[in-house]
């Protein structure tokens, strides 16, 4: 079982977000007409691709339903360590990577420090 979204054979298909959960038709929907979305069966008609979900109860158990926001919601904090760890593999001392990130999906990311600045040119009085 993955608990990232769209990686592997059996991942998430109900994940807890309302623009994941919520079929592109024009019609606005208000906060409560949701529901109807939130509560079907039905996997979303969006994958997140990518989002990492709350995982298992600490009986490794995992239920796949909208309504169980604990272990279907990709939150901003639990995803972080996740982001965090694929751009340290990503990249290295002085941005020259490791070489682990084959697809370059990180290559457009700025890096979250300044860089160190060249030397200055020899001193010639």
């Amino acid at each position: 079982m993955s608990y990232v979204v769209g990686y592997g054979n059996h991942y998430p298909k109900h994940v807890h977000h309302r623009a994941a959960s919520i079929p592109q038709n024009g019609v606005k929907s208000t906060c409560t007409g949701g529901y109807k979305w939130r509560d079907s069966p039905n996997p979303n008609p969006h994958v997140l691709t990518g989002a990492m979900v709350g995982g298992p109860d600490k009986f490794d158990g995992f239920h796949d339903a909208r309504n169980n926001y604990n272990q279907t919601e990709p939150t901003i904090a639990g995803n972080a360590g996740l982001v965090a760890a694929l751009i340290a593999l990503s990249s290295g001392d002085n941005g020259k990577g490791l070489g682990i990130d084959k697809n370059t999906i990180f290559s457009s990311v700025p890096p979250m420090y300044p860089m160190e600045p060249p030397p200055p040119p020899p001193w010639n009085p």
